[in-house]
């Protein structure tokens, strides 16, 4: 029975570690001053997910686009990564409040395991914003220049 369990504890430490494998946790918040860090990047070979953390509750409704030039992209090796869905958030024009803590999951497609920076920008309105030409009362969530192991 002894010589069973030992290997068996192995696999189990062995699928456990590698389940894990091209995840990441981080801390980097986001640009502007606005209360959400981008928390862990997960990259497989279907998507690379994104987990963001309210650090405050939201004041205004929270929405993202699914696609057209205010969804959000991630810029890796000089591409963008488009945005594919994600869990635990509201497809714009409907707007969701969230409380302090709470967490997003926005899924992109894949980064190559090559990467060790990216940004990720909430649609041409972010890129604008990075480029300086921000418009009153628009404030976009904008995590520049994240590093990765």
């Amino acid at each position: 029975m002894k010589s069973i369990l030992k290997p068996l504890a192995v696999c189990l430490s062995m699928a456990i570690t590698t389940s894990s494998i091209g995840q990441q946790g981080l801390f980097h918040r986001a640009e502007n001053g606005v209360e959400i860090a981008l928390i862990s990047v997960k990259r497989t070979s279907d998507y690379t997910e994104i987990q963001l953390q309210t650090l405050a509750a939201s004041r205004g409704g929270v929405c993202w686009y699914k696609s057209g030039p205010d969804s959000p992209y991630l810029i890796a090796d000089e591409r963008r990564l488009r945005f594919i869905g994600g869990d635990n958030i509201t497809s714009c024009p409907e707007r969701r409040l969230y409380s302090e803590r709470e967490i997003m999951v926005l899924r992109f497609e894949p980064m190559p395991q090559s990467v060790r920076e990216f940004s990720l920008v909430e649609g041409e309105g972010g890129e604008d914003q990075m480029r300086g030409h921000r418009k009153p009362n628009e404030t976009f969530w904008n995590f520049l220049y994240v590093k990765l192991n």
